[in-house]
């Protein structure tokens, strides 16, 4: 931009007019001074040389010829007066101005690429510190998503105790059904064999009722396995959590101490943002680590559901035991009524039994008369019977009581050491549990300590980078929230744990106080089965005494009325089971109502509990469903992530190339600096040589100095390239009578001069300025003390050169 200002500058200036451009061409004066040419030379041109060389846009333009060979044409005296003292430095001004306007150029292109770079290292800077909150947000992401799975666990594990609960009761149920059935058919079959074959049965029901247990002690310890799995998975899953936690505190801690080091220096600031992007990328990995392990738990969840499907087929099949308990029932229903039937056909038979002992009372009222003699003998015999008949019925519904409390007490028992053995099984599993909770107790503990060794470390780390913690207050008390929650919940987990125990140690009492209740009534029983037996010995006794009695008496009687008494034995025998027979339906009816409608509360409670485990399973599935869609997402944004900072690591391999070309340009710069300074210093000498001579020397005629001047003038326009080349080599050659007899043609035409005078000085003073803001410029940013010297001494340097020349114009108006 700077060279196409020039240019259009010089243009103007050969046409006669001033113009802005630039500072350095805006008082160009009329007459055709040397200080009009500070056109810039092209950027292509290069310092190779301590000599410096003219572009040609200042040789050609902006030489001071032809402006010469116009005031020549104007007024001789003026052309044979101006150029005497100025054409000296013709050649060295133009290199000056140009050389200046090239490095302030080159100085302003470096600022602004500065300017950008450091533009583009706050932008990189504002990235980094969006991916760093994208990657707080994707972790805290993840850690709900692992709240989700755990809470989803936890349904799926109420629901499997549920169904496992569920199963239990069904299983009882039908085991009670079958029992009943097996016992009923026993009693319908087998009305005789009373202890043996119930012993029989009992010993037949103990080893189902084993068998049984094993199986759902099979089922408890597949279904303990998988919580245990699932409760590991969700302790990974907390430390993955804690982990990730603690990583963002250290990605934050790092992020603050980064800021700091970019505002104090940008190399410190470069090498530290490329150990971060390396720890950004080995925590990535350890982030795709852990998506691969939440992967896994998510292919666990087809297991988990295929073991919901295995207990909804179990259900199915309670469903299908309950459809054939209510079949058993209509059965019993229809054997009651054929019972019914049976009842309808006695009471005939019983009817026809009346009639017909009325028909033979009559004939025995008829034989009364017969039998008058014997009537007083048969009245006594016939009471003894009746009293005999009396006490036998008694007898036998005592036994029948007897044998019907022991069927009840051994029920009891059977129940009971059911109930024991349940009890016993669920005291291992919850010793199991409890051990279980201990070993996770005792890998806690070595969880806090560790956490408590590393609290340590980080503790010691801040007590360190205490300076740097006012400005980590807002991250820390989100991160404190955080830890709360944490904490809130690892409270929780201990009071859940501390409820646990409290169960277990209760249901232990309860089972303590169960097994004292059970030897109590094994006691009980064991001293009612003595008592009755030994009632049933002593009815046995009795029994055999009146039968003996009986049998006497009978004899007697038998020869008279044995058709008789055998149709009323035969008729009150079969009343007396029909009656048994009834009572023992009515009871067994009365048991299989209330069983059924048990059974039908059970079932209404499975289906709803069914619903809610179904509900409960949609929820959970549902919820893996969103934990794979945030997985998914969470991936995605991790490719992103990893995008961004391969690009950020490819702008600041840029940022640092461009630096150190910055840093190459300044250097070349400071040396161009540095030979113009020099060169100064060789004016200033050779100045003041001429001074001293112009005063030694006397003056000369004008006619001669006219002539000199113009075959200068004539060489100088024949060779301005080789003016150009040498430079210096041109002024050290020139003839001291040649400066005296320009300065005498200068005196005659100061009038004219002193304008042109004025100009000069002012662009003197302004270049000189100039060049000192350009050193400024220079050594911006390198604040070295030695540095600093050297520029006090070039600016002092140049002020006395400055008034050197000054002084010297001056003098030639004088």
């Amino acid at each position: 931009m700077l060279p196409a200002k020039a240019k259009s500058g010089l243009s103007e200036a050969s046409n006669g007019k001033t113009t802005s451009a630039t500072p350095k061409v805006s008082k160009v004066p009329r007459n055709g001074s040397t200080k009009s040419d500070s056109g810039s030379p092209s950027p292509a041109q290069k310092p190779s040389s301590p000599v410096p060389k003219v572009s040609p846009s200042v040789a050609k333009p902006s030489s001071p010829v032809p402006k010469s060979r116009s005031l020549l044409e104007r007024s001789p005296k003026s052309a044979e007066s101006k150029p005497l003292i100025k054409n000296s430095t013709t050649p060295e001004k133009p290199n000056r101005t140009s050389k200046g306007s090239e490095l302030q150029a080159k100085l302003d292109a470096i600022e602004e690429d500065l300017k950008r770079a450091r533009e583009q290292l706050a932008s990189a800077e504002q990235e980094k510190t969006q991916t760093l909150e994208e990657l707080n947000e994707a972790k805290r992401l993840a850690s709900e998503m692992n709240e989700k799975l755990e809470a989803a666990i936890v349904a799926k594990k109420m629901t499997e105790e549920i169904l496992e609960i569920e199963k239990f009761r069904a299983d009882e149920l039908e085991q009670a059904g079958i029992e009943g059935a097996q016992k009923r058919d026993a009693e319908h079959q087998k009305e005789l064999e009373s202890i043996r074959n119930q012993h029989a049965l009992d010993a037949s029901t103990l080893l189902s009722v084993t068998q049984e247990l094993q199986k759902v002690k099979l089922e408890l310890a597949s279904a303990n396995s998988v919580k245990n799995t699932a409760l590991s998975e969700a302790d990974d899953a907390k430390k993955i959590a804690e982990v990730s936690g603690e990583k963002v505190e250290a990605l934050s801690r790092e992020v603050i101490h980064l800021k700091s080091l970019l505002d104090s220096n940008l190399d410190n600031m470069n090498t530290k943002a490329a150990e971060m992007i390396k720890k950004l990328n080995v925590e990535m990995n350890c982030l795709e680590l852990e998506l691969e392990r939440a992967k896994t738990a998510e292919e666990k969840l087809p297991k988990m559901e295929s073991l919901v499907e295995q207990l909804q087929m179990e259900v199915t099949d309670a469903r299908k035991a309950e459809s054939d308990a209510c079949e058993q029932v209509e059965e019993l229903k229809k054997d009651v009524a054929s019972f019914e039937s049976r009842l309808t056909e006695v009471n005939q038979s019983e009817k026809s039994a009346t009639e017909s002992l009325d028909i033979t009372r009559k004939k025995m009222e008829e034989y009364a008369t017969l039998l008058q003699n014997a009537e007083t003998e048969i009245a006594a015999l016939q009471g003894k019977i009746e009293s005999m008949e009396i006490e036998v019925t008694k007898h036998k519904n005592d036994l029948k009581e007897s044998d019907r409390k022991l069927d009840l007490t051994q029920e009891e028992t059977v129940s009971l050491r059911k109930t024991v053995e349940l009890l016993k099984s669920e005291v291992k599993k919850l010793e199991e549990e409890k051990l279980q909770v201990l070993d996770k107790d005792k890998i806690a503990a070595s969880d806090i300590e560790r956490l408590l060794e590393e609290k340590s470390k980080l503790i010691h780390e801040l007590n360190t980078s205490r300076d740097e913690a006012e400005k980590v207050k807002k991250a820390m008390e989100g991160l404190a929230s955080a830890l709360h929650e944490m904490s809130t919940e690892a409270r929780e987990n201990q009071e859940r744990l501390l409820a646990k125990q409290a169960e277990i140690e209760d249901a232990q009492v309860q089972v303590e106080q169960l097994n004292s209740a059970i030897k109590n009534t094994e006691e009980r029983y064991e001293v009612m089965l003595d008592e009755a037996r030994y009632e049933i010995v002593c009815l046995k006794k009795s029994v055999e005494n009146f039968e003996t009695e009986a049998s006497n008496s009978s004899t007697e009687w038998d020869t008279k009325e044995l058709h008789f008494i055998n149709a009323i034995k035969k008729s009150e025998d079969e009343l007396s089971s029909l009656k048994m027979e009834m009572a023992k339906f009515v009871d067994s009816l009365k048991v299989a109502e209330q069983e059924a409608q048990a059974a039908k509360a059970d079932s209404v409670e499975m289906l709803s509990k069914l619903k809610q485990a179904e509900s409960a399973a949609t929820a959970a599935y549902e919820a893996a469903e969103e934990a794979k869609a945030e997985t998914l997402r969470l991936k995605e944004r991790l490719l992103d992530k990893e995008n961004e900072l391969q690009s950020i690591t490819q702008e600041n391999d840029d940022l640092r190339v461009r630096e150190t070309t910055a840093l190459q340009k300044i250097k070349d710069l400071s040396l161009l600096l540095e030979e113009a300074a020099a060169k100064k210093t060789e004016e200033k000498i050779r100045l003041s040589k001429s001074e001293k001579e112009y005063d030694m020397l006397p003056n000369m005629p004008q006619e001669i100095n006219s002539r000199e001047w113009v075959l200068s003038y004539h060489s100088d326009d024949q060779k301005p390239n080789a003016e150009n080349k040498k430079g210096n080599q041109n002024e050290e050659e020139e003839d001291p009578m040649d400066i005296v007899s320009k300065g005498l043609a200068s005196e005659k035409d100061h009038e004219a001069e002193s304008i042109d005078d004025d100009a000069d000085s002012k662009l003197d003073s302004g270049s000189f300025d100039q060049i000192n803001s350009m050193t400024e410029s220079m050594d911006y940013g390198t604040t070295s003390p030695t540095r600093n010297h050297e520029q006090k001494k070039k600016k002092a340097f140049l002020h006395k050169f400055g008034t050197l020349l000054k002084k010297g114009s001056h003098k030639t108006h004088k």
